[in-house]
C-alpha cells in the first residue's frame, strides 16, 4: 500500500479538534465560508444499485465526490490532497476515532470540512458506526486541479468493499449518502444488490467510456514529488456496459451482456483498493484497460517511468496507433455497480438490450512528474480504452493543462 502523502499528519491531528456528526453544526461553520462552492456525488449516482449482499469473490463500489470551491474568498479550510491508504478512518482501533478519545465520527485530516455520511449504520471491522456518523476519515484519495475562472476542483474518493457492512436499519432496502462542504451539500439514494454474476458473452455491445478528471479548462501540478506539499490531480475512467437482472433473486442480480475480462470470480474484474504494482504495463485486474498520457510521465512512487503517447483505434482483440506504453497499471481502485437506467425500472428479460447498464469504475491519483514531451505546450491528452470479451472497443479522451507549482487553496493559505 501507498505511504502517506506529503503532510505530516500528526501536526495535522494536532491541530485540528475531531467531532462526531452529532456535534458538528453544518449551518454553523457555514457562517464562516460566504464563496459560491458546490458538492456533487460522481458516484454512486441515482437509480444506482450497489453491491451489499455478497458471493464468492465480494465486489466493491466507489463512493466519488467533487468540489467546485471559489478562490477569491477565504476557503473553508485547506485540503491536502494525495493518496491515503489505508485510509485514516479505517487504520486506527475504533474506526473514525482517530485520536482515541472514544468519540466517532472524526474529521478526514487532510480534509477536515468535508463531511460525508449515511442513513443506515455501518459495521466496520466489528464496530457499529449509527447512521449519521461523519464517514469522511474513510475518503482513500483526493486530488486537486485549478479552473480557468479561479476555482478549485477537488475530487475525493472511497472504495467501499466487502470490509464494511451496511445494516438496513429501516428496511427499505437502500440506503441514502450525504455529503458537505462549507455552504454546499448533495444527497443521493443507491439500492441494495448483490454482485454481479458472469455470464459469457451474450450480445456483442460496444461500451461507453467516460475520463471524468481535469479537463481542458483545467490546470493541474505537473510536478508532484513525494513530500513536497504540492497538489496532487485525480484521473478516473468510467466503463459502461449493457447488462440485464436475474428476477431469480431478491433483489435481481446484475448480470452483463458482453463483460470486461478479468481475473475474479467467473472471469470478471476483480474490484476493491490494491496495492501499487510497478509498470509501464496493464493492471493484472483488469487487464483489457489501456490509458495513456500524451506526455512522459514519472509515476514516483513506484519508481515507473511511462513514455507518452495515445491510442487511435482498435478491432477484433488488437488495438492500433499506440504511440505510447499502458498507464493503466497506476490505477489504484476499481469498482462496479448497476444503474436501472432513465426509467428506474430495472430490465429482467435475459439476453435483451434496454437501458440498465453495469458500471466499472477506476481512479487514481496523480502524485509524479510530467514531463513536457509532445507537440503540445504545458498541455496534455489523456486516452482511456477498454475491450470487451467479444473483444469491441471503446475508445474516449479530454485534454488538461499543466504547470509547475500549483496551489490550492490560493490565494489565501
Amino acid at each position: 500500500m501507498r505511504p502517506w502523502t506529503s503532510v505530516s499528519l500528526a501536526l495535522t491531528l494536532l491541530a485540528i479538534a475531531p467531532e462526531s456528526w452529532g456535534q458538528l453544526s453544518i449551518d454553523n461553520r457555514c457562517k464562516a465560508y460566504r464563496g459560491h462552492n458546490s458538492i456533487e456525488f460522481i458516484a454512486p449516482m441515482p437509480t444506482e444499485e450497489v453491491p451489499v449482499f455478497h458471493g464468492p469473490m465480494p465486489a466493491a463500489w466507489h463512493v466519488i465526490l467533487e468540489m467546485a470551491l471559489e478562490q477569491d474568498v477565504v476557503m473553508p479550510t485547506r485540503i491536502f490532497e494525495g493518496q491515503y491508504l489505508p485510509s485514516p478512518g479505517i487504520s486506527v482501533a475504533v474506526p473514525t476515532d482517530l485520536n482515541g478519545n472514544g468519540t466517532l465520527g472524526d474529521r478526514h485530516p487532510a480534509f477536515p470540512d468535508l463531511v460525508l455520511s449515511m442513513d443506515d449504520d455501518l459495521m466496520v471491522a466489528g464496530v457499529v458506526l449509527p447512521g449519521g456518523t461523519n464517514l469522511a476519515s474513510f475518503v482513500e484519495l483526493i486530488g486537486s486541479e485549478i479552473e480557468h475562472g479561479g476555482e478549485q476542483s477537488t475530487t475525493v474518493s472511497w472504495i467501499v468493499d466487502a470490509g464494511f457492512t451496511i445494516i438496513d436499519t429501516n428496511g427499505d432496502g437502500a440506503t441514502v449518502l450525504f455529503a458537505a462542504v462549507g455552504n454546499a451539500r448533495d444527497t443521493v439514494t443507491v439500492t441494495h444488490g448483490f454482485d454481479p454474476v458472469y455470464q459469457p458473452c451474450s450480445l456483442p455491445s460496444t461500451p461507453t467510456t467516460t475520463l471524468f478528471t481535469a479537463d481542458w479548462i483545467s490546470t493541474i501540478d505537473r510536478d508532484v514529488l513525494t513530500s513536497d506539499g504540492r497538489e496532487a490531480f485525480f484521473v478516473g475512467y468510467e466503463v459502461r456496459i449493457p447488462c440485464y437482472f436475474d428476477s431469480s433473486t431478491t433483489p435481481p442480480t446484475p448480470i452483463p451482456l458482453d463483460p470486461i475480462p478479468g481475473p475474479g470470480f467467473g472471469g470478471m474484474v476483480v474490484t476493491g483498493n490494491f496495492p501499487l504494482v510497478p509498470g509501464p504495463g496493464p493492471h493484472p485486474s483488469w487487464p483489457t484497460v489501456y490509458l495513456t498520457f500524451s506526455d512522459d510521465y514519472f509515476d514516483v512512487a513506484t519508481g515507473s517511468g511511462v513514455g507518452g503517447g495515445i491510442v487511435t483505434g482498435g478491432t477484433c482483440a488488437t488495438i492500433y496507433g499506440v504511440t505510447g506504453p499502458n498507464l493503466a497499471f497506476a490505477f489504484e481502485q476499481a469498482s462496479v455497480s448497476a444503474w436501472y437506467g432513465v426509467d428506474g425500472v430495472p430490465n429482467l428479460a435475459p439476453g435483451t438490450v434496454a437501458d440498465d447498464q453495469l458500471i466499472y469504475r477506476f481512479t487514481m491519483i496523480g502524485d509524479g512528474m510530467i514531463i513536457d514531451s509532445d507537440i503540445l505546450p504545458r498541455e496534455m491528452m489523456i486516452t482511456a480504452t477498454v475491450e470487451t470479451e467479444c473483444n469491441l472497443f471503446s475508445i474516449t479522451n479530454t485534454r488538461v493543462k499543466h504547470k509547475r507549482k500549483i496551489q490550492t487553496p490560493n490565494p489565501n493559505p
